[in-house]
């Protein structure tokens, strides 16, 4: 191990920015000492030649200066290690320059790395007396910006760059001069060329010069980390990413760009220099065939390369510098077309993505339709496609074939293009940015009831708009926010669902008396059952199972849009409940039944179509309502297109109108009124708890018994015969008199009396019936007194629940639903109306006084409360044993 070198007589601390050499020199020469004295002090090893090549010892000691020497020469010069080590090029290493792995040398492919020699301003040397700057080593470093001038290349008298070797030891060292072995033969070797470097000539820079402000530019982005200017302001990248952009834009510039333009764009005195080649001047082989691609040989080329590639990045964005760059492309040839996307990537290594970036923007004029959109041109960060194949399928499944209904009107122009034409397309085009999937590949993964070639037809079409920019910004924004969010239905799957049990005929039917909506002809049934199949499966009408056909049609079109106008927010909640029983069916139970993207995404932009968002909804219903034909009457008056009324109406159904006799939904809307005033639970109160006839009922109500009549049979109720039936036919029907005789023990005369005949003649009609007659006393009692006896025996928990004739019913239809997720589920599996088994449900809960059931909500089935299992419990304890018992 080297012993610590002694600390020197004299010592002399290094000029800011001075090279490790340099500064060697220049203490050996202010202690009068020959250079090699020095080193030997310091415990530097002697130089012993094998072939060319010293054994062992780096070429230049300045490049790199291992941890021993450091602290050698730190130790000897009362100077920090870290000071030392900022002399050698190991401080420019991974920004400036990159070193071997070693550290002895410089790489020279990349970031212009210089493996040996230096540039050096005359001036400086002289005022420095002979004192050499380690950034003049580096092939970023052209001009010197203190003395106005170009850097000198080499000596003029013997035409070699100076520093290509250490300088000799065996003298005091003059660095001011040339320290090249003598060009003259027999020459003494320790002199060297001996030429006065201070005097060497070079341009003289003007203040304020392009090359000056470039070099200046430069050396800032040396020195720091980042670059965050012109276009890496919004995406600020490492220095060496920025020095390999200039680098790569330089090789365009010294091996394409024509002299002429050349002389265009730049000032004349550094074009001049960079164009007249000195012959003498000695260039590599590989410096002359590849221009740029190696550190330039001549400080005007660099000074031409940088001040050219600045000129372009130093723009204030990625689109105006892209301007610039596709200026420089043109010159450099004819056609834009010939350089394509990928081209960039033999301009050099370490490229940032903001200058591909910059590339990409300067070939938008040159792209194809689906090539903006595939490398997303007119937005801020232009790129490359970088997403995989199951990306995009994945992509794919969170899109609707037939596009959101409200982003397509924004998308949609106000001629030419039908939305439901451009609705397929545009789910298409969502695939493609960021993207290499094709047109026809899109269209299968869309759901694949178009092509490519359609695709490709529409795209033309929206290419030729003037909002064609925003179009593409807006679908980016999109796809960039479906590829980071979780969207809450599964197109994919709702794309494969089996649609022919949806909306069936009798449900059709229930919804319409439900809603008080006319059921019309079949044709009406068609269009709901058609708005239920797009609103769920994103796709096309025309796409819905075989017995939908003749859906695309223009009559069929034209029809569904008065059904729109019909629709009332009663019915399209009615809808809206079918659907998620619909979904449920297929185990859905997690998925609304429709989403859309949030339209903030729409903000700012230029877009060709209306925003249905303006749309003034209450003059809106008030035309609907007045009008034979009220969407396009609606779309003429409030200035919009058709289907953004429809859209708007689909959102937000206009009320239903005023009842008059002579309006044509009158009866369904009487049932509707009907159904809320008297729901199931009630009716069956008044009809069959309290013996009250349909004629009572109506004068109690208001309703017609026509109208009651529909409601308990919509109810389940069966009716009882009256007594004009009974005259009217003569007899009495064995079923009839053994349901209210036997099943509900009513009395014989309360029947005569309800027939209209005496209690004898009843009797007689059971005899006939072979209907065993009760005794007299307390089995035929009124029906109130029976049940109250009943309800004696029953536990304490389930006496209340015995209010009348139908509470073993309601406790043994409760006992069944419990086991279901939903009172829906229960009331189909029991095969009786919903809304039957709900009312019996709500009057247990009210006779119980306290809830049976935690409802359902999405996401979550209903269970029993805690009272509600104790109910179970002694309901099968107690009455169905009983019952079973009686079965028997």
């Amino acid at each position: 191990m080297t012993p610590t070198a002694r600390t020197l007589p004299i010592r002399l601390p290094p000029l800011p920015g001075e090279a490790l050499d340099s500064w060697l020199e220049a203490t050996a020469r202010r202690m009068d000492t020959a250079l090699g004295d020095v080193l030997l002090h310091f415990g530097f090893p002697v130089r012993q030649r094998a072939g060319n090549q010293f054994r062992g010892i780096p070429a230049d000691w300045t490049i790199f200066l291992d941890e021993q020497l450091t602290a050698a020469v730190a130790h000897g010069t009362g100077t920090a290690p870290e000071t030392v080590t900022s002399l050698t090029l190991a401080h420019y290493d991974g920004r400036a320059l990159q070193l071997s792995s070693g550290g002895r040398a410089v790489a020279r492919h990349i970031l212009w790395g210089r493996g040996r020699g230096s540039r050096f301003c005359p001036d400086c040397l002289h005022s420095t007396d002979g004192r050499w700057q380690l950034s003049w080593r580096l092939g970023f470093s052209f001009a010197c910006t203190r003395h106005h001038r170009l850097l000198a290349d080499r000596c003029p008298h013997c035409g070699r760059v100076p520093r290509l070797r250490p300088h000799s030891g065996r003298s005091v060292p003059r660095p001011e001069f040339c320290g090249n072995p003598p060009i003259r033969p027999g020459g003494p070797i320790s002199a060297g060329c001996g030429s006065d470097l201070t005097r060497v000539s070079t341009l003289r820079l003007p203040p304020g010069h392009p090359v000056l402000d470039a070099q200046d530019s430069v050396m800032e982005i040396i020195d720091g980390a980042t670059a965050a200017f012109g276009p890496y302001r919004s995406f600020p990248q490492p220095t060496p990413a920025v020095l390999a952009d200039i680098r790569a834009l330089g090789i365009r510039i010294l091996s394409d760009l024509p002299t002429a333009v050349l002389r265009e764009q730049i000032p004349a005195d550094i074009a001049e220099a960079h164009i007249d080649i000195d012959p003498v001047s000695p260039h590599s082989q590989q410096a002359l065939d590849r221009p740029g691609f190696m550190a330039p040989p001549r400080a005007a080329d660099a000074a031409v390369a940088v001040t050219m590639a600045l000129g372009i990045l130093q723009q204030p964005g990625i689109h105006p510098a892209g301007e610039a760059l596709r200026d420089l492309l043109e010159d450099v040839r004819e056609e834009l077309a010939q350089i394509s996307a990928t081209s960039i990537d033999g301009w050099g290594r370490g490229i940032s993505p903001v200058l591909q970036s910059v590339h990409l923007s300067a070939l938008a004029p040159s792209f194809r339709p689906s090539d903006h959109l595939r490398y997303r041109s007119p937005t801020d960060t232009p790129r490359r496609p970088a997403r995989t194949t199951r990306d995009i399928e994945q992509r794919a499944r969170k899109i609707p074939t037939m596009f959101w209904p409200s982003w397509t009107i924004r998308l949609t122009p106000t001629g030419g293009i039908h939305a439901r034409a451009l609705a397929p397309v545009l789910a298409a085009l969502l695939l493609i940015p960021d993207s290499r999937t094709s047109l026809d590949q899109a269209a299968g993964l869309a759901g694949n009831v178009i092509d490519g070639i359609e695709v490709s037809r529409l795209l033309q079409e929206l290419d030729d708009l003037p909002q064609w920019p925003d179009i593409v910004t807006v679908l980016v924004r999109l796809t960039d926010h479906l590829d980071a969010a979780d969207v809450p239905i599964d197109y994919g799957r709702r794309r494969l669902l089996d649609y022919t049990g949806l909306l069936p005929h009798d449900r059709w039917l229930a919804i319409c008396r439900r809603t008080g909506t006319p059921p019309g002809s079949g044709r009406r049934e068609r269009i709901a059952r058609s708005q239920l199949f797009r609103h769920l499966s994103g796709l096309p009408a025309a796409a819905a199972p075989d017995n939908q056909v003749g859906l695309d049609s223009a009559e069929f079109r034209a029809t569904s849009l008065h059904f729109t106008a019909l629709q009332t927010p009663e019915l399209a909640h009615a809808f809206q409940q079918e659907a998620l029983n619909f979904l449920a069916s297929h185990h859905i139970h997690d998925e609304p039944v429709t989403w859309q993207p949030p339209t903030t995404l729409l903000a700012g932009l230029s877009l060709p179509g209306p925003d249905p968002a303006h749309i003034d909804l209450p003059r809106l219903h008030q035309i609907v309502r007045a009008r034979k034909h009220p969407v396009r009457h609606a779309a003429q008056v409030l200035g919009t297109t058709v289907d953004a009324i429809r859209h708007v109406l689909d959102e937000h159904p206009a009320p239903a109108p005023p009842l008059t006799k002579n309006t044509s939904r009158a009866t369904g809307r009487i049932r509707h009124q009907a159904r809320q005033a008297i729901p199931a639970e009630r009716f069956s109160q008044l009809y069959v708890d309290e013996h009250r006839s349909l004629q009572q009922i109506a004068t109690l109500t208001g309703f017609s018994r026509r109208v009651l009549t529909d409601l308990a049979k919509e109810y389940g109720i069966p009716l009882r015969q009256g007594p004009q039936d009974y005259k009217r036919r003569g007899t009495i029907e064995r079923d009839w008199l053994i349901e209210q005789y036997v099943r509900r023990r009513r009395t014989l005369p309360d029947l005569a009396q309800e027939t209209g005949m005496s209690t004898a003649n009843m009797a007689r009609w059971a005899h006939t019936h072979n209907i065993a007659l009760r005794p007299r006393g307390g089995a035929s009692h009124h029906t109130a007194l029976r049940t109250a006896d009943e309800a004696e025996a029953l536990p304490a928990v389930l006496r209340r629940a015995l209010t009348g004739p139908f509470a073993r019913q309601r406790l043994s239809r409760f006992l069944a639903a419990h086991t279901y997720p939903t009172l829906t589920e229960a009331a189909r599996g029991l095969g009786i109306h919903p809304s039957a088994l709900v009312a019996q449900i709500n009057r247990l809960e009210a006779d119980l006084g306290q809830p049976l059931f935690e409802r359902a909500e999405r996401g979550r089935a209903m269970k029993l409360t805690r009272f509600g299992k104790q109910v179970v419990a002694a309901v099968r304890t107690t009455l169905i044993p009983r019952d079973t018992a009686r079965s028997r």
